[in-house]
């Protein structure tokens, strides 16, 4: 079935604002649908990236897809009024994660020059202009070619960042549930933001990448200085290893399937999966309906993702079981640099 982005766009707006449980219930119908639609284009581009990948030789930490949470569609709603859910770009996201910047200013030439009969709109370059929150990525934004209507003209987007710049990304999610705010879209308290920007500062560094505007006079030992004092104050290494969930029995447990529901308990620190085959992605569509309807969104958290296992699962998506093991490690590696390197603490 397919759908106009007339008809997406009010549905949106219905979903925002209409007080009606009917008229609401209706609107999350359609919604749901459309965005099951875009499960199909976003197996094909992925399979497409995996065979750009092989062929030149770039070896992938993570490649991942999922459909965009209806939280995550309604906050970015909220916060860009003028914006029509027919015209959202990330409903069907994927991402692929590389080793260095070697590989990602590869892979990038790569897919600018082969859009494999898909239509590609545009490319930002937050790697070299990140953003004002510090965050660091690649986006390209395709239009599906496609005979069938149901897909046809459907957006997706492929963002592909480095390691570091992942674990980066991972923290500022998991952080932002802790603060209950969107750091990732420069939403919070200031000295999250703060620690954040420094943090994004010091990893470009890492990468012979540019700083941010604001860091431009501060040297690297400066830098460091700020964020260990940050890591002090806010008592950040303490605070995400306590966040952390425990997926061992996780990994213990057989799952065996295509597309992975996964309800985040956020006060039980707890993660429940159900597994689908991919014959079987409408049942995955309506359930994720289901659970987004009853969840309490400081409470819960829900998404449907693709992966080929469990392992590759917990990779792609840390922040969903509040994982972020190696950017504490990197905290970790930087106040022992300051320690070894006798930097003052100038932290007022």
């Amino acid at each position: 079935m397919s759908y106009s982005k007339k008809q997406i766009t009010k549905a949106g707006k219905i979903l925002l604002t209409s007080k009606s449980i009917e008229e609401r219930n209706a609107a999350l119908e359609l919604i749901n649908i459309w965005r099951s639609n875009h499960l199909h284009p976003l197996n094909v581009m992925k399979n497409s990236l995996l065979r750009l990948l092989n062929q030149n030789k770039i070896e992938p930490l993570i490649v991942s897809q999922r459909l965009k949470r209806l939280t995550s569609i309604e906050y970015k709603l909220d916060l860009n009024e003028s914006m029509g859910l027919g015209g959202m770009q990330d409903i069907g996201g994927y991402r692929a994660v590389v080793k260095d910047t070697k590989d990602l200013f590869k892979l990038k030439r790569l897919l600018e020059k082969n859009t494999n009969n898909h239509t590609l709109k545009r490319t930002v370059d937050y790697v070299h202009s990140p953003k004002p929150s510090g965050y660091r990525s690649i986006h390209f934004i395709y239009d599906y070619n496609s005979k069938s209507e149901k897909y046809k003209g459907l957006q997706l987007e492929l963002q592909i960042r480095t390691k570091l710049q992942h674990n980066w990304a991972t923290a500022v999610e998991t952080a932002g549930i802790l603060t209950k705010t969107s750091l990732k879209s420069s939403q919070g308290p200031d000295e999250w933001l703060y620690f954040f920007k420094i943090v994004s500062s010091l990893f470009a560094i890492k990468e012979k990448l540019p700083v941010l505007q604001e860091h431009t006079k501060l040297s690297m030992e400066e830098l460091m200085v700020e964020c260990s004092n940050c890591t002090v104050k806010l008592n950040i290494i303490d605070i995400l290893k306590a966040l952390r969930i425990s997926a061992k029995q996780i990994e213990i447990d057989k799952f065996n399937g295509d597309y992975y529901l996964i309800n985040i308990n956020l006060l039980k620190k707890f993660v429940h999966i159900t597994t689908f085959k991919k014959s079987d992605f409408e049942s995955a569509s309506e359930e994720y309906l289901n659970l987004e309807k009853t969840i309490k969104d400081n409470e819960n958290a829900v998404v449907l993702v693709a992966a080929s296992s469990i392992k590759s699962l917990k990779k792609a998506y840390p922040s969903y079981f509040l994982d972020t093991s190696e950017f504490i490690s990197a905290l970790e590696r930087i106040n022992d640099n300051c320690k070894r390197l006798n930097l003052t603490n100038s932290y007022k």
